[in-house]
């Protein structure tokens, strides 16, 4: 079994071995998404043009090698998606799992801030939520850390705290008390999304990507089809309107538990063993 964002679902395996790929996804910054990872403004250089052309030989690699694994398991459906169109393979959809024993709501009252729990790096577009919030004149707390942190921390305003990398507790508490928690990136599934609704509380996410999977729209959350600041400013002006039930976003976080996804697991491991064993049969009458 490999978990693969990058090269392990190409690994040879050796005689009569079955591959089974948990796949993050085919690998984002190599196939469609250069842009985002390593930002507009370096499209254009000649350093660039060298690491576009190194990319398009992994890329082509990546697709050649995807044939090694027996059976993909993709994270969402949006990453079904791209394994279908990048190594024109199916796959079944597990959802990863997330810790919803540990993540629940608190006993303290929600206070007034909008929450990101993120690696501060540019794809997240951590800056539409905190150009959101200050049009919104909402405080905007940001857990995390990364190499974006200076660039963010020169757009922010007094309304935004950075609290740095949290302990799992810390994150918890940040979770249960906020108003909101939000998600202007794109991503291929999103645990966070989910651990803020294991805590109850709704999430403002684009529309796009594994939140279409994870957020229903006025019931746990928004769902905002433009990556603007004027858009997520009014999709917290419509939350701070909304009465979300806490419960109901809890209940259908649930449905990313740990226990579902073992169960998942072992049920994909249990029919490619048995289609092991079905050709092994087989092969011997």
């Amino acid at each position: 079994i490999s978990t693969s964002h990058c090269v392990a679902k190409s690994v040879v395996v050796p005689g009569r071995t079955r591959h089974l790929c948990y796949c993050f996804t085919p690998m984002r910054y190599a196939w469609d998404q250069f842009p985002s990872y390593f930002g507009a403004e370096r499209v254009g250089s000649f350093a660039s043009q060298l690491f576009r052309w190194g990319l398009s030989a992994m890329a082509r690699w990546d697709a050649a090698t995807a044939h090694r694994a027996d059976r993909y398991v993709a994270i969402s459906r949006h990453v079904a998606d791209r394994i279908q169109r990048y190594y024109n393979r199916p796959s079944t959809v597990i959802y990863p799992p997330v810790d919803t024993i540990f993540f629940k709501p608190g006993q303290q009252p929600i206070e007034s801030y909008f929450l990101v729990v993120s690696a501060l790096v540019p794809y997240k577009h951590i800056e539409i939520a905190i150009q959101a919030c200050t049009i919104a004149q909402v405080p905007l707390h940001i857990v995390g850390d990364g190499p974006d942190r200076l660039r963010l921390q020169a757009l922010a305003g007094p309304n935004v705290t950075f609290l740095g990398a949290l302990s799992n507790e810390g994150v918890r508490r940040q979770y249960q008390r906020a108003t909101a928690f939000l998600f202007p990136g794109n991503e291929d599934f999103g645990i966070a999304p989910v651990e803020a609704q294991a805590c109850g509380r709704p999430v403002i996410a684009l529309n796009t990507g594994g939140a279409r999977e994870t957020v229903i729209h006025n019931r746990t959350g928004i769902l905002v089809d433009e990556a603007s600041d004027s858009a997520f400013a009014d999709a917290i002006t419509h939350t701070i309107q909304q009465d979300f039930d806490e419960t109901a976003i809890r209940k259908h976080a649930l449905s990313y538990s740990r226990d579902r996804f073992q169960r998942a697991m072992l049920k994909e491991v249990s029919y490619l063993m048995a289609q092991a064993q079905c050709e092994l049969h087989n092969e011997s009458t």
